[in-house]
């Protein structure tokens, strides 16, 4: 039996020097046959990355500064989702849906503290029971009841110790036996530490104003109700680039030292983000918990498989994180479970080219009856009951009002400033109706569940829950 050579991050000195055009992948062949179970005995990667907005990557358009020149590059070197929807703007719930391709009615963990059902099929059961070594090294949801993994484990908020753990991990792997690796990264998670001093040295030395990257100063902007000025807004952009920044940075160290090891040629690789952020777009609201919006909602994803997928290509239509887990046991050949609510992309990643507005995209909102629709480029938030949601610890109450109706076009106004639900009420009618279809007959395991006094605590102290 032959492991893998011991895998180590480069020094952050010669990460930032090295270029990141240099990689290179076998090209696809000319003509390709069916995708499905093309994989079949490779490696699979699934690198998670919290807090981050696809529209704050450069790859998704963003030109403010640069901040993700490692991410981008890798992007290009598979297929790239412009418009991939989370179900969730919440980490467990999100994480919970991307492993087990339901909504998070469906498996159950509709809050962060919930725990996911025993019974339930999850990517690391499905790929264990196929054969593959499972491993996930983590840097938040410490607390959470993962399960299937052969080894896990996780740092809280230690995203250069997760993934030196996984590349330790993946170097004691029998090469004839192929594995399934998650590692999720804490990322541009707030208090927004990832990026150190970079915002305040480098990308707005300028700024005289309170705002630091701090959880008690950023809980106070949302707890007083601070006004942010326009110098204050720009440095609060500059202190979530500065994490992205730096997430960046660890997330091309990690994956340079897996192709330098000769493993990536070997693996497919999906890259996504639980969830974004608000950053002040809705209702004085800093983080993301509450938010139904995009800046929360929209995240990147992309699949890499080199040999298989081409590379530099972009899908346009609409699809969802619980799209992952039947899109994967696509590639690698496996029978995807009965009930799942997501469905395998590979149609897409056959035809990334191909036309059309794809399927409609949904949201749920923890316990409540908070749906959002996404269509043709429109948006529906429905709040049937008027509810008032309580985000975070210490927060007033009426912090994020969330109208019972609420339509955006996505195209003409991306950021969803102006509702539009009393000048559409044909198209409003129309996008409840996908909801019902939607969500009528699925079956919930939605329930309130207790969490213990210690994990509420700890969420608490990431501004997770209220006191």
């Amino acid at each position: 039996m032959r492991n893998r050579p011991e895998l180590r991050l480069l020094p952050l000195a010669l990460l930032v020097t090295l270029s990141i055009g240099c990689r290179t992948r076998p090209e696809p062949p000319a003509s390709r046959p069916t995708l499905a179970g093309a994989a079949s005995g490779r490696n699979v990667l699934l690198l998670s990355i919290d807090t981050l907005r696809a529209d704050r990557l450069n790859a998704y358009g963003y030109q403010m500064r640069e901040t993700s020149p490692r991410m981008d590059a890798f992007l290009a070197s598979g297929i790239q989702f412009d418009q991939a929807s989370a179900a969730r703007a919440l980490t467990w719930p999100s994480l919970a849906s991307v492993l087990t391709g339901l909504y998070p009615s469906g498996h159950g963990v509709t809050q962060n503290g919930y725990e996911l059902p025993d019974d339930l099929p999850t990517l690391p059961k499905l790929l264990g029971g196929a054969g593959y070594a499972t491993g996930a090294f983590l840097s938040n949801m410490c607390r959470a009841n993962h399960q299937g993994w052969d080894e896990l484990r996780c740092s809280q908020g230690r995203d250069t110790r997760a993934s030196q753990w996984a590349l330790e991990w993946v170097s004691q792997q029998e090469e004839s036996r192929p594995f399934f690796l998650w590692i999720h990264l804490f990322g541009a998670h707030p208090p927004y530490y990832n990026g150190g001093e970079l915002a305040a040295k480098e990308l707005d030395p300028g700024y005289q104003g309170a705002l630091a990257p701090k959880k008690r100063v950023l809980d106070a902007v949302m707890e007083e109700g601070q006004v942010l000025s326009e110098a204050d807004r720009r440095h609060l952009d500059a202190i979530y680039d500065a994490a992205v920044i730096g997430t960046d940075r660890i997330v091309g160290s990690f994956l340079d030292a897996l192709e330098q090891a000769g493993v990536l040629e070997n693996t497919v690789v999906v890259l996504l983000a639980d969830h974004g952020e608000d950053l002040y777009d809705h209702h004085g609201y800093i983080y993301h918990a509450c938010s139904v919006y995009q800046s929360s909602l929209h995240v990147p994803l992309s699949f890499s498989a080199p040999g298989i997928l081409p590379q530099g290509q972009r899908v346009r239509q609409t699809v969802e994180l619980i799209d992952v887990l039947p899109t994967i046991l696509d590639l690698v050949g496996l029978e995807p479970p009965q009930g799942l609510h997501g469905a395998s992309l590979r149609p897409y990643l056959e035809r990334p080219e191909a036309g059309g507005a794809g399927k409609p995209a949904f949201t749920e909102y923890g316990d409540s009856r908070i749906h959002t629709a996404m269509s043709e480029g429109w948006k529906l938030i429905h709040n049937p009951d008027a509810e008032l949601p309580v985000c975070f610890a210490g927060g007033p109450e009426d912090l994020y009002p969330i109208e019972v109706t609420e339509l955006y076009d996505l195209g003409r106004d991306p950021l969803e400033q102006e509702n539009l639900a009393t000048a559409e009420p044909t198209r409003v009618s129309r996008m409840r109706e996908l909801l019902r279809e939607r969500f009528a007959d699925l079956e919930s395991r939605g329930r309130a569940q207790e969490i213990p006094e210690d994990l509420k605590e700890e969420l608490r102290s990431l501004g997770y829950i209220a006191k």
